[in-house]
């Protein structure tokens, strides 16, 4: 049985299609933010591809990411972006609204946030108040 009656988190989110909508929405946003747009490539296909494919088996999918490109180690794999306060609260804002675009149960948005919010915090790097927000190059 899923999380809430029948339906697991990933159905709730729209399974496999539903994420792959929700993550190219939120690339568009990606591209078109001042703030966003140049911690990424220019070209975001595959940034698209890898995203879907970590929140796919983020949200109990099948391991596609682990499968394509190894254990996420995400603060290692961004280590050389530049993420502060500003850029977490950006990047989740844009992730959020987008999802809002695809699913309408708040509460369905809600657990993402919950789920994701604590993970785009450890992400942060580049903050002088924080001692392990140390910043490579």
């Amino acid at each position: 049985m899923g999380e809430h009656g029948t339906q697991t988190m990933l159905e709730r989110l729209g399974g496999a299609e539903g994420i792959r909508r929700w993550i190219w929405r939120f690339y568009d946003r990606v591209g078109q933010d001042a703030l966003l747009a140049p911690l990424f490539p220019a070209e975001l296909t595959e940034s698209r591809v890898k995203q879907a494919a970590f929140f796919l088996e983020f949200f109990g999918g099948p391991p596609e990411y682990t499968q394509r490109y190894g254990q996420a180690y995400l603060r290692f794999k961004h280590r050389r972006v530049t993420i502060g306060r500003a850029e977490r609260d950006a990047w989740l804002a844009a992730l959020l609204a987008s999802l809002r675009e695809e699913v309408t149960d708040a509460e369905v948005v809600a657990e993402v946030e919950r789920r994701i919010g604590p993970i785009a915090t450890s992400m942060i790097n580049h903050d002088p108040a924080r001692k392990d927000a140390y910043y490579f190059r």
